[in-house]
């Protein structure tokens, strides 16, 4: 392994630090393939294995392996290990453009949700990034399917959703009696926290409401658009959402509201209110 992550170099020879990828961020579950198709189509290299999920495979052993690491420890890596694990980005970046013969300063990206989970470093391996986050209502998210960063079956699970509890200010020990939209609602709080932390105030910050894909699909693909600094190929799928993704969801009240307990001051900072799930 290369001792100074800032000395590793593209196949174009720029140094890794110092390239402007476009990386894809938010809660998985909540329609991050939605980004990866548009970004695709307006021309961006994602990498050569493009899963059913439209996840860039070829990160998914760095990214677990350093998300898990740290998502367990007890307190965030020293400078050292951050050091480490921002090589370790600049490595896998530079391995998968080589394989796919790409200019390292041509555009390119990737899209794996839980790239969340250490998305402080993802940041600081590649300051100049363009990051997208698509970010979900809670109450709706947190409703649906469970993510594996909700369930305790996987190790990224047993690692992400204890500490999504701790932050949440909620006993770890109460996972196994909660109910799946808690385990839900503590992953969407942790991981818009983090992300918050991280961009507040950035400009190369671009939030996309899901909800905003299916009501003003045409003026968020022009922001889009417009972030990227791209114009839209002729021939580039519209912006739009499977009907079985974008389903009407059977709304509990009382389970809405103790969603809503949990993730609502954070919510609220997209624009998000409890009523306009219960109405």
């Amino acid at each position: 392994m290369t001792n100074s992550s800032s000395a590793i170099r593209g196949p174009g020879g720029q140094l890794m630090g110092e390239s402007r990828p476009v990386i894809l961020l938010g809660r998985g579950g909540g329609g991050t393939r939605l980004l990866s198709e548009f970004v695709q189509g307006q021309g961006v290299f994602l990498g050569s294995e493009i899963n059913k999920s439209f996840d860039s495979v070829e990160w998914v052993k760095t990214i677990y392996a350093i998300a898990i690491e740290v998502m367990s420890g007890e307190a965030p890596p020293d400078a050292a290990r951050r050091a480490g694990y921002i090589t370790q980005l600049h490595e896998t970046a530079a391995e998968v453009l080589a394989r796919a013969g790409q200019v390292e300063s041509g555009y390119w990206g990737w899209k794996l949700p839980e790239t969340t989970l250490i998305c402080d470093l993802a940041r600081a391996a590649f300051p100049h990034a363009q990051c997208l986050h698509l970010v979900r209502h809670p109450v709706r998210a947190s409703l649906r399917r469970t993510h594996m960063t909700s369930r305790m079956n996987n190790p990224m699970g047993r690692a992400a959703l204890p500490a999504a509890y701790v932050h949440a200010g909620r006993d770890p020990a109460l996972i196994e009696t909660d109910s799946t939209h808690i385990h839900n609602a503590c992953s969407w709080l942790h991981q818009a926290d983090l992300m918050a932390r991280t961009f507040d105030g950035d400009p190369d910050m671009h939030v996309v409401r899901f909800e905003d894909t299916l009501d003003h699909p045409d003026t968020t693909a022009a922001a889009l658009s417009a972030f990227l600094h791209r114009a839209a190929p002729a021939d580039a799928p519209p912006l739009a959402v499977d009907a079985g993704r974008a389903s009407v969801i059977e709304m509990d009240a009382d389970a809405a509201r103790r969603v809503w307990d949990i993730c609502g001051a954070r919510a609220a900072t997209f624009g998000y209110t409890l009523a306009e799930v219960l109405d």
